[in-house]
């Protein structure tokens, strides 16, 4: 399999999984299937009482729209992702239509960016716990996508990512685990179990960054809680809707970095690696749906690379969102000369 077919693959499943997510986004595992009739499993239109509810049939949102602005300066910056990198992608994001999904931890970052005055009814506190959101390991993909293979890189480059909106342990160890794991797949030989090993190599990373910088949460380890949902999807494994309920009230499936990540791999072990598989359980596991979907999508479509399942998907997520994916994918293998 060529590098290309493993980025595109990437790049288009973790897409599909934030369209097809922010559909069922907020709801319960139980709630979702009462609304619709049972389990998403294609496109929709979002309803009116979610986030994405004023945008288009294919539409992806905050999510990957992060990541592909952030593929496109690790693009203009020919593989070498630096501080202004990571300002500049995040500047590039804040112009589009999707800004408006922001978290307050991302448009804090911006306004900062901007040299505007940032203020909020908790600067007070010296530890904001709640900063340890997933909006770190949402966009992140790009970067293992650049590495080419290159686990260290992938770790260091997701720090450097993360630095203007997410520069904290659990933030942190959650993004790099999700580099490290796409970084992982990349390799022709890579197996689940190998891309679960460099997640939690990627999750330890990020906690130990996180503390030296003085930037510790007190939050639930991102690393024991992967090995926790990885053992929960070992146990019940022939039965992947068991393990989606036990993961819901193990471990959560919420905004911070500690229930979402740990979630994605949990998942990626359940349906072994099966792409379809895997977008579809986090699309209806509930709650912060197409984050996790984001994320697993990212991981197995880089495992797996893009098959014609996948290619249907194409036009309309790059026409809806006038994104041009099979680009961005040509130009980030172009980067892997420099990078073996």
């Amino acid at each position: 399999m060529t590098s290309y077919d493993k980025i595109l693959g990437g790049l288009l499943a973790a897409a599909l999984g934030d369209a097809m997510g922010s559909v069922t986004e907020t709801r319960s595992k139980e709630q979702i299937v009462a609304k619709f009739g049972g389990k998403v499993t294609e496109l929709l239109k979002a309803p009116d009482d979610v986030f994405a509810r004023d945008f288009q049939l294919g539409s992806v949102t905050d999510d990957f729209s992060l990541a592909y602005c952030t593929a496109l300066e690790i693009i203009n910056a020919n593989g070498n992702i630096t501080d202004e990198v990571a300002k500049k992608a995040l500047l590039r994001w804040s112009q589009t239509e999707y800004f408006k999904l922001a978290g307050p931890t991302t448009v804090g970052a911006v306004k900062r960016l901007r040299g505007e005055e940032v203020s909020g009814p908790y600067d007070f506190l010296s530890v904001d716990n709640g900063k340890g959101s997933n909006g770190s390991a949402m966009k992140i993909s790009p970067v293992g996508l650049a590495s080419h293979g290159n686990i260290k890189k992938a770790m260091q480059d997701a720090v450097t990512i993360c630095k203007p909106t997410h520069y904290n342990s659990t933030s942190l160890a959650g993004a790099c685990a999700v580099s490290a794991a796409v970084s992982e797949a990349m390799h022709d030989e890579s197996t689940i179990d190998s891309i679960i090993k460099a997640g939690l190599v990627g999750a330890k990373y990020g906690d130990e960054v996180g503390r030296r910088a003085g930037k510790q949460l007190a939050n639930p380890s991102v690393y024991k809680r992967i090995k926790l949902a990885v053992s929960i999807a070992n146990k019940y494994k022939a039965d992947i809707d068991r393990t989606m309920e036990e993961l819901i009230d193990i471990i959560g499936c919420g905004l911070s970095a500690a229930e979402a990540v740990p979630v994605a791999f949990g998942l990626l072990a359940a349906c072994e690696g099966r792409t379809m598989d895997c977008i579809t359980a986090a699309v209806n596991i509930g709650n912060d749906t197409d984050t996790i979907a984001t994320i697993l999508g990212a991981m197995v479509g880089t495992y797996n690379g893009v098959d014609d399942e996948l290619l249907r998907y194409l036009d309309i997520i790059d026409s809806v969102n006038d994104f041009d994916l099979k680009m961005v994918a040509a130009e980030l293998e172009m980067l892997g000369g420099s990078h073996e």
